[in-house]
């Protein structure tokens, strides 16, 4: 299985709303197209996200951090509600788009631009989302994507990858890393950046040090199998 299903009956309860509205609606009207879309688009997603396939459809961009508008059209059913709960749920939220859980490691969500406290720039970005456009790039000078459907944590060599792209910009100044509310997908990642940079002994700790000081920081069971098999398979240098 892919994703959480907690997270996948979000999706599931937007298709089934919209395809209610649609079959409410007058036939042959543009209200039961529309909903009949984001009804049949959500649907698809719901396959993708619990399967943990297809995060590339969705068009987002490796080096721009965003969606041509050709690609992200098809999808729009799915991105534009996605957007608007993500905006709501940060402007309603008491938490802050991003906390630094250690000396220069920034841990947060979409709107990370907007933290108290943030640095002027960060060496590296680290990007976990599929859903949304990136809006640290121009605060940034390193940038990486490795997308992740909601709930989900990095495949195990995308997981490896990010700690050593968030260890290696370190070095060189503050990091972020980000998903879309700087809860699960970016807390899997940053912990095991932290021990791939040796500032933890091990991803439990990690954690700890994250919860500490970004309490709304939460790893489902999938994630957390997954740090223990990242931690396998590519053995901490702290010993």
């Amino acid at each position: 299985m892919g994703a959480v299903h907690g997270v996948a009956y979000k999706y599931v309860a937007i298709a089934a709303a919209a395809s209610y509205g649609a079959y409410l609606s007058q036939p042959h009207s543009y209200a039961r197209l529309g909903l009949g879309l984001v009804g049949a688009t959500n649907s698809v997603i719901v396959v993708l996200f619990v399967a943990d396939r297809g995060t590339q459809l969705l068009g987002k961009d490796a080096v721009t951090g965003k969606a041509p508008w050709y690609r992200a059209l098809p999808w729009a059913g799915f991105l534009l509600p996605t957007w608007l709960y993500t905006y709501v749920h940060t402007l309603v939220g008491r938490v802050d788009t991003a906390t630094e859980v250690a000396p220069g490691w920034w841990l947060g969500g979409r709107y990370a631009d907007r933290a108290p406290g943030r640095p002027e720039r960060w060496a590296g970005v680290l990007d976990l989302t599929v859903e949304l456009p990136e809006r640290c790039l121009d605060l940034c000078d390193d940038y990486l994507l490795v997308r992740c459907w909601d709930g989900a944590p990095p495949h195990l060599h995308d997981l490896e990858r990010a700690a050593a792209f968030c260890a290696t910009a370190r070095r060189r100044g503050p990091v972020l890393v980000h998903c879309a509310h700087g809860r699960g997908r970016s807390t899997t990642a940053m912990c095991a950046a932290l021990v791939r940079a040796g500032v933890c002994r091990d991803w439990r700790s990690a954690f700890e040090k994250c919860r500490r000081a970004r309490p709304c920081v939460r790893l489902n069971k999938r994630m957390r199998a997954a740090l223990d098999a990242w931690a396998e398979e590519y053995p901490s240098p702290v010993s």
